[in-house]
């Protein structure tokens, strides 16, 4: 397994960034013999962090090394500062763009990875939750899976009450400049259910959807709601609850599962809760 740091220069964020990845080599690694390497382009999850995050969370906290390994799957993870990877038009930056477009383009010429949509996956927890799945959505000719741990969707209770919703972690200045105006927000492509929307309408395909969140998680309400929605639009995803909170504990159990789905080796897609 190799854990790789790459800083280049990013035109959608004006400024060099920086990004880790784990790229498994293709026979485990033996002392004295000189390793091997794939001569098939390998399938690819771009993973991202939760709310005052950066790259070096999965690393840190999660089993990802070991899923990555056996399973053969070259894995990214991008700092998204506290963006909910999003355009941010004060800023000149565009962390959107950068997910679903320019970051995997940079990292299939730089690594040897798939182009298939089918073999290209971007998930995430909290913030990144929320920022897998409008990104899943609105590049949906890239990403074929999403995987929403614990999703941070506060914008669907601000769309549904038209104002800013002060929640101890975000004020409504920030609110403002993530998600812009309150009461046009439901018909804009922060809410995923809009996006959704736009998709099934143009006949679009929809990704694959792995979404979850502990019942006693403070997101929970939220997540039911975008299940719900799912559900009344027939749109197919996989939808689990269970115990727990958030924290790593919760994660690093639906981690494993997801990467296992991702790969067709745990639950088919379906529609009500498991």
């Amino acid at each position: 397994m190799s854990i790789i740091e790459v800083t280049f220069p990013s035109y959608t964020l004006k400024r060099s960034v920086t990004f880790k990845a784990l790229i498994p080599n293709e026979n485990g690694y033996t002392p004295g013999k000189a390793g091997e390497f794939s001569k098939e382009k390998r399938k690819t999850l771009y993973l991202l962090h939760g709310y005052t995050g950066d790259c070096n969370d999965y690393i840190m906290n999660s089993n990802i090394g070991f899923l990555a390994g056996i399973n053969n799957l070259a894995v990214i993870f991008p700092s998204g500062e506290n963006s909910f990877y999003l355009e941010d038009m004060d800023k000149g930056e565009d962390f959107s763009r950068f997910i679903g477009e320019e970051l995997v383009a940079y990292t299939r010429s730089l690594f040897h990875l798939s182009e298939d949509r089918e073999d290209t996956y971007i998930g995430g927890f909290s913030m990144g939750g929320y920022g897998a799945m409008i990104n899943g959505l609105r590049f949906s000719e890239t990403f074929s899976k999403i995987i929403s741990l614990s999703g941070a969707y506060i914008a669907l209770n601000i769309a549904d009450a038209g104002v800013y919703l002060p929640d101890g972690v975000s004020d409504e200045k920030y609110q403002r400049r993530i998600f812009g105006e309150a009461e046009q927000l439901r018909n804009g492509n922060k809410d995923p259910r809009f996006c959704l929307e736009n998709l099934k309408a143009a006949g679009k395909l929809i990704p694959d959807i792995y979404l979850v969140c502990g019942a006693e998680d403070f997101l929970i309400e939220s997540n039911r709601k975008l299940h719900s929605f799912l559900v009344e639009q027939e749109i197919a995803h996989i939808y689990k609850e269970g115990e727990g909170v958030h924290n790593w504990v919760y994660w690093n159990k639906h981690l494993e599962l997801s990467v296992q789905w991702l790969l067709g080796k745990e639950t088919t897609l379906q529609s009500e809760t498991t």
